[in-house]
């Protein structure tokens, strides 16, 4: 799950930009982010990155007197891990410190979607999907994970069947994609890992889901 807070420290300065160190660590605060892109857009239209070093800093000089929000990248590829929220650097602003803390371990594929009762998956899917064929390329190293969740109607066999089939069937995209098999592992979970109440539509279509997890 991914989680975001963050503080801004400005000191005054009649300088045209703001000079802005990124601290970015994951949730716990244990753990820099290190070598991740930290991009900052403005609502002026205005966008300043930079890579995180292996202590999870990254130094900005972005325009002052705009507002902004972050995003920063992962396996799924960019995503705003400011989740909305956005802040001004006042028109004075001359430096600044932005503590970030979010952990990217583990993502929803969100808009993954498949044929009822089928591992079929639907075309709707393929722009997430092609996201994270990018994800993996760029990051060459990593190892995840697809897991399968379903609801519980069907009962306990059948849907430990479906999602196994459905995250094979993700696997496979993604290996037909040029992800080497050794990269790439798939578990069905079925209704074990319920993430909202299987009594209501809401939480069953919660629990319907795929998820990719990078594994250490």
């Amino acid at each position: 799950m991914n989680k975001f807070l963050f503080s801004l420290a400005i000191c005054a300065s009649a300088a045209f930009s703001a000079d802005l160190t990124v601290v970015a660590m994951d949730y716990k605060q244990e753990y820099p982010q290190r070598y991740k892109t930290i991009v900052l857009r403005g609502k002026k239209g205005t966008a300043f990155e930079a890579t995180t070093n292996a202590n999870g800093i990254a130094r900005l000089s972005v325009s002052n007197g705009d507002t902004y929000s972050i995003w920063c990248d992962g396996i799924t590829g960019e995503f705003d891990c400011g989740f909305g929220e956005t802040w001004q650097v006042p028109h004075d602003a001359g430096s600044g410190e932005i503590h970030v803390y979010y952990d990217d371990d583990r993502f929803d594929l969100k808009g993954v979607t498949f044929a009822t009762g089928k591992a079929e998956i639907l075309s709707s899917s393929f722009k997430i999907l092609e996201s994270t064929v990018k994800g993996l390329q760029k990051f060459d190293t990593v190892k995840v994970e697809i897991s399968g969740h379903t609801d519980n109607v069907g009962g306990l066999e059948y849907n430990e069947k479906l999602s196994q089939a459905r995250a094979d069937a993700v696997r496979n995209y993604l290996i037909k994609k040029g992800i080497a098999e050794n990269r790439v592992t798939a578990v069905g979970y079925g209704y074990s890992r319920p993430r909202g109440d299987n009594k209501t539509e809401k939480g069953k279509a919660q629990n319907r889901r795929i998820e990719i997890s990078i594994i250490y």
